[in-house]
């Protein structure tokens, strides 16, 4: 009868033996005993990738957006380039406008005798240097305002078709009339006196006397007119009629 009873207390000391180790090591329960680590490991894989494929569309647009703000500037600066130019052409124009100048000049004339000459005071108004010299010769041409002095072109159909400075040398072309003044001997020297005189009282040095726009080799039949032409006379030589 001992036989029996020592089986049986070594069976159940075997049967609790197993509970207690199936209590320290449960089974996983609803999942089956399958294994989630994979699973969370996988998420966070995604969620990685879907954070960098933001980035780098972020980084996309900022890249647009960049060269959009680029393409606006250079749009910009293109603009005000052209404004500039623009303004600078316009002041280029605005230089080109010769300036309004007037100045009173010593209009010289001879005396109704032909014997001496005088000056007259002319107030002469034209645009720059070369339209100050124009109206001059223009006012010259049409004859003085007092009665004691006299135009030798009065009478005659002469006119002033154009004034060019040339490096401080006035190119002053008349019509061709000029060219065949009868003026008798003695007064030829006198006129280009009266001429280079006004033409220095508007800042040129001499003046180069032109027919029709072309060189003359000589006017009044006499007088060489190849070469400029600077006054042998003082200007304040000679006296003023109104003095």
């Amino acid at each position: 009868m001992k036989r029996p009873i020592q089986f049986s207390a070594a069976a159940l000391l075997t049967v609790g033996m197993l509970s207690a180790c199936a209590e320290d090591d449960p089974a996983p329960a609803e999942t089956g005993g399958e294994d989630t680590t994979t699973e969370e490991t996988e998420d966070e894989d995604t969620d990685d990738d879907e954070e960098t494929d933001d980035e780098d569309i972020d980084e996309d647009v900022d890249e647009d957006v960049d060269e959009d703000e680029t393409d606006v500037s250079e749009e910009e600066a293109g603009d005000e380039d052209e404004e500039i130019s623009e303004s600078d052409d316009d002041t280029a124009a605005d230089n080109d406008e010769a300036e309004m100048m007037e100045e009173d000049f010593e209009l010289v004339f001879y005396d109704d005798q032909v014997l001496e000459m005088y000056t007259e005071t002319h107030t002469i108004s034209g645009e720059g240097q070369e339209g100050l010299l124009m109206s001059a010769l223009e006012q010259w041409l049409a004859g003085p305002e007092h009665e004691a002095l006299v135009s030798v072109t009065e009478d005659e159909d002469v006119s002033v078709q154009s004034v060019e400075d040339h490096d401080g040398v006035a190119h002053v072309s008349f019509s061709e009339e000029f060219a065949f003044l009868n003026v008798g001997s003695g007064l030829e020297v006198g006129i280009m006196n009266q001429i280079a005189h006004t033409a220095q009282q508007a800042g040129f040095e001499s003046v180069l006397v032109l027919i029709d726009g072309e060189s003359a080799d000589t006017v009044f039949g006499h007088v060489d007119s190849s070469e400029p032409y600077t006054p042998d006379t003082d200007l304040d030589s000679y006296e003023s009629i109104e003095d």
